[in-house]
C-alpha cells in the first residue's frame, strides 16, 4: 500500500513539475511573439491605404491596444478555461482550427513514429547481435548519415527522385482533388478504412509515404544506434550467459532477457524523439504542403497571428510533456525493478 502511495506521489510530483514548465512556457511564447518585428494589424490589412484611426480601432477590437501585462493575463485566464482566443486573420476560434490541423499532423507523426521505431529497433538489434559484421558496419554508416542529413534537404531529394524523376509519389498535399472521401473522424486514412474506400486509402497513403519517411529518418537513426549500444551492453550480462547455459536458444534469450532490459534506454530516446517528430513536422509539412499543425503554425508566424501561434506551441508542449510522462510511467511496466 505504501509503495502504491509512493508511486502516486511521484506521478503527482511530475504533474506539478509539468504544470510549472507549461506556465513558464506561456510567458516565453507570449514574450517571443511580441518581440517579432512588425504589426499584426498592418500585416492583416496589407498594402491598402488605411488611416491611423482605422488601425487604432482594429487594435482596440483585437485587444492589442492594452499593455503586454494585461494582454498576457487575459490570454492566460482564457487559456485556463479552454479558450485560446480567435485568429486575427479569419476571426475564427483558435481551438477548433488547431484540433482540425492536429489530425493531419497526428496521422503523419503516427506513421513516422511507427517507421522510425520498427526500423530503428530492428536494425539496432541485429547490428548489436552481429557486432563487427558487414551489416553492423552498414547500419553504423547509414545511421550516422541519417542523423547528419538536414530534414529539408533529404525531403527535397525524395521529392526530386520519387516525385519528379520517377513520378511514383505526389509532390505534396494530403489527398488528390478528384478523390472523394466521406468525413467520419477527420483522420483521412482512418476514414477511408471505415468507409471501405480503397481508392481514397491508397491515394492518402501515396501522399503520406514521402513525408513520413522524411520525418522518421533522423529519429530512426538515433533509435538504431541506441538500440545497438544497449544490446551490446546487455548481451554480455551474467543472466544472459546463465540463460544460455540452461539450454535456452539464442533467439529465445534475446527476446526474453536481452530485449526487455535493453528497451529502457530505447523507450527514453523514443519519448524524447517525440519532440523531434513534432519539430520536424513543421519543416516536413511545409516542404510537402501537408495540411497539418506545423504548416499552419508557420503561416501564422508569418502573419503575426498571435493567438494561433501561442495556441499551437502550447499544443506541442502539452503533447511532449504528456508523452514524456507516459514514458516515465512505462519504465515500471517494461522492467518491474524500475519504479515509475
Amino acid at each position: 500500500m505504501s509503495n502504491s502511495h509512493s508511486v502516486l506521489a511521484k506521478i503527482g510530483k511530475r504533474f506539478v513539475n509539468s504544470a510549472f514548465v507549461l506556465l513558464v512556457l506561456t510567458v516565453v511564447v507570449f514574450a517571443a511573439m511580441r518581440a517579432i518585428p512588425g504589426d499584426p494589424v498592418e500585416t492583416i490589412v496589407g498594402v491598402e491605404a488605411v488611416s491611423e484611426e482605422t488601425l487604432a480601432a482594429l487594435r482596440k477590437e483585437m485587444g492589442l491596444d492594452q499593455s503586454y501585462v494585461v494582454q498576457y493575463f487575459t490570454w492566460l485566464g482564457n487559456l485556463l478555461q479552454g479558450d485560446m482566443g480567435q485568429s486575427l486573420q479569419n476571426h475564427e476560434p483558435v481551438l477548433p482550427i488547431l484540433l482540425d490541423r492536429l489530425k493531419a499532423t497526428a496521422e503523419l507523426a503516427f506513421l513516422g513514429v511507427l517507421i522510425g521505431a520498427v526500423v530503428g529497433v530492428a536494425a539496432g538489434t541485429i547490428a548489436g547481435m552481429t557486432r563487427g559484421s558487414f551489416f553492423d558496419t552498414l547500419v553504423m554508416f547509414v545511421t550516422l548519415s541519417g542523423i547528419s542529413i538536414p530534414v529539408f534537404w533529404f525531403g527535397t531529394i525524395l521529392i526530386v527522385v520519387f516525385s519528379v524523376y520517377f513520378d511514383i509519389f505526389p509532390t505534396g498535399g494530403m489527398i488528390s482533388y478528384e478523390v472523394s472521401l466521406t468525413h467520419v473522424t477527420g483522420f483521412k486514412l482512418l476514414d477511408s478504412l471505415l468507409t471501405l474506400n480503397g481508392a481514397a486509402f491508397l491515394n492518402v497513403l501515396s501522399h503520406i509515404v514521402l513525408p513520413a519517411i522524411t520525418l522518421s529518418t533522423a529519429p530512426a537513426a538515433l533509435i538504431a544506434r541506441t538500440t545497438r549500444a544497449s544490446v551490446l551492453e546487455t548481451i554480455n550480462e551474467d543472466y544472459v550467459n546463465a540463460a544460455l547455459a540452461r539450454g535456452l536458444s539464442f533467439p529465445a534469450v534475446v527476446m526474453r532477457h536481452v530485449m526487455r532490459n535493453a528497451m529502457i534506454p530505447v523507450v527514453t530516446i523514443l519519448g524524447l524523439e517525440i519532440g523531434v517528430y513534432l519539430g520536424g513536422s513543421i519543416v516536413t509539412e511545409t516542404l510537402f504542403s501537408w495540411p497539418g499543425l506545423g504548416r499552419h503554425l508557420m503561416q501564422a508566424i508569418l502573419a503575426h497571428d498571435y493567438p494561433v501561434v501561442q495556441g499551437a506551441i502550447i499544443f506541442y508542449a502539452v503533447i511532449i510533456v504528456f508523452i514524456n510522462l507516459i514514458v516515465d510511467i512505462s519504465y515500471g511496466i517494461i522492467d518491474p525493478r524500475v519504479h515509475a
